[in-house]
């Protein structure tokens, strides 16, 4: 089918099954580049990425597109980050954060049986990870800006209903609907983390303990409202009288 493809590779560098799947994918069908982030793949600031091809004249002709008025910043970051990692520092660092995601899965798997919820099995994903919140809509958004709060980055919530999740765009006639999420209607609120290039065991324990922390304090919260609730003894009985 000769229908452009663009894929946003934004972790896939630091992992060796995506960039497998992208090669296959292009000498299978076609791919025209493929674009990845800098902050996530090379542990530099946020606002750069590298667009990748394999037809060079094609990349060449995004690059000649550049009007080279931006700030040099992000390229400049990412050299000084290569030459002071070198190949073999950056090869141990891919090492150690495909060794973090197991240690992440089983660390946020403990945690979702102690709170009585559930670990999403994603066998195919070499880098994030699903937490399934049992808390309605609402607070799992308040768990995020809390985790925030104390630089707890590795997470983020998703939740139906929200501004990104649940609502429908028309891009040149075709309608997507729950645009920006991974399905059309997730029945539920999830947490996602990533255990990307740099994580270290210390963050794991550190992002661990402090959605602990959220997700105890959201529980206690959840109970002190349904307690306001409850009419007090004897007002059901008046009433009726």
């Amino acid at each position: 089918m000769d229908i452009p493809h663009i894929v946003n590779n934004a972790y896939g560098v630091q992992s060796s099954k995506c960039m497998h799947l992208i090669e296959q994918g292009a000498r299978v069908g076609r791919i025209d580049a493929f674009v990845q982030s800098l902050d996530k793949n090379f542990m530099v600031p946020v606002g750069g990425a590298i667009i990748a091809g394999f037809d060079q004249p094609f990349i060449q002709e995004i690059s000649r597109m550049y009007p080279g008025r931006a700030s040099a910043s992000p390229s400049l970051d990412v050299l000084i980050t290569l030459l002071t990692l070198a190949a073999s520092g950056y090869r141990k660092l891919l090492r150690e954060r495909k060794e973090m995601y197991g240690h992440l899965a089983q660390e946020l798997r403990r945690l979702a049986e102690a709170h009585g919820e559930k670990l999403l099995n994603t066998p195919h994903n070499p880098i994030s990870l699903g937490h399934i919140s049992g808390q309605p809509p609402g607070p799992i958004a308040t768990e995020q800006s809390r985790s925030w709060a104390p630089c707890c980055s590795p997470d983020k919530c998703r939740e139906p209903g929200s501004c990104h999740w649940g609502t429908s765009r028309c891009v040149s006639g075709h309608t997507f609907k729950g645009f920006m999420s991974h399905s059309e209607a997730y029945p539920c609120p999830y947490l996602n983390a990533a255990s990307a290039v740099g994580i270290t065991r210390d963050d794991v324990t550190l992002c661990v303990k402090r959605l602990d922390k959220c997700l105890k304090s959201l529980r206690k919260e959840a109970c002190v409202e349904e307690s306001s609730t409850v009419p007090p003894a004897g007002e059901n009985g008046s009433a009726a009288e």
